[in-house]
């Protein structure tokens, strides 16, 4: 079973526009936004396994130019 999450993004604000373009790119991406509030962006991800999903958020878009932090919420199934 796929593990979902949705990734809420800080950026700089000189970076968003190509934050989220390269994010939109990447493998595992189903959508990502800039956003208003206390993020800039989100990102709605998908991966095979919890070792791919940490691997993707910290490997891949918290090591990304432009990205301050990031914080995961995890999709559960309530049925």
């Amino acid at each position: 079973m796929k593990v979902q999450a949705y990734v809420l993004i800080r950026m700089y604000p000189n970076k968003i526009k190509e934050v989220i373009e390269h994010i939109s790119k990447m493998e595992g991406v189903i959508q990502a936004h800039a956003v208003t509030g206390p993020f800039d962006g989100i990102a709605f991800v998908e991966a095979n396994d919890i070792k791919e999903l940490g691997r993707m958020i910290l490997s891949e878009i918290q090591n990304m130019s432009g990205v301050r932090d990031t914080t995961t919420c995890l999709v559960v199934d309530m049925g």
